[in-house]
């Protein structure tokens, strides 16, 4: 299997690239794409990075030159993203008849994460967002750098600490919603920010 060791930061970052790019569009990127993506005027720059790249063996080229989706026997320990099928819809009230036939195939790592560079897992603590669904013991799955909205729930820093809460906003003031009435309403005594929007919750049963 070949290691990314080899590569130069460039490389690793060219290759980084495509994977992303394969991952949310289904296929590979053109030369054209690759050259706009890093900023560079002639495609033949990286021409060379993508001929290194399938040189040693981390994706392969058509009889065109067109980059072909990554071979997972080559890739370098990467997992692959879970897809699933999903039936639907069920009846959370009365039963209803079973569905046998899956409506489409559903990608989890698309659902949850849109960048994973940006993305990160916190563990709750605490029952204060009950109300909203999420528990004692769930993970939250955390986007950095998304611009928080009034609604949103999110990772504050409410002078200095952080916590887990719904962004809200009264009189033009920005604080922290608890999802249970037993527990007050937050606002800053100095600075209020937002380290992240909660994307998704996971929970194991």
């Amino acid at each position: 299997m070949s290691s990314t060791a080899s590569l130069t930061d460039h490389q690793r970052t060219v290759l980084s690239y495509i994977k992303e790019f394969q991952s949310k569009r289904g296929y590979s990127p053109s030369l054209s794409d690759l050259a706009i993506a890093f900023g560079v005027r002639s495609k033949n720059a990286v021409a060379k990075v993508v001929n290194v790249l399938a040189r040693e063996g981390f994706l392969e080229k058509d009889p065109k030159g067109r980059i072909k989706i990554l071979d997972s026997g080559k890739k370098e320990s990467s997992v692959e993203p879970m897809v699933l099928p999903l039936f639907g819809p069920i009846a959370a009230g009365f039963a209803s008849p079973a569905e046998e036939q899956a409506e489409e195939q559903v990608k989890l790592m698309d659902m949850m994460v849109r960048d994973p560079s940006r993305t990160f897992l916190l563990r709750v603590k605490g029952d204060s967002m009950i109300d909203a669904g999420i528990m004692e013991g769930d993970l939250v799955v955390v986007e950095r750098g998304k611009e928080p909205r009034v609604g949103d729930i999110v990772v504050g820093i409410l002078d200095g600490e952080f916590t887990l809460k719904r962004l809200a906003k009264d009189k033009g003031k920005y604080y922290l919603h608890a999802e249970n009435s037993e527990y007050p309403d937050l606002y800053a005594l100095e600075e209020l920010k937002v380290a992240g929007v909660v994307r998704s919750v996971v929970r194991m049963l």
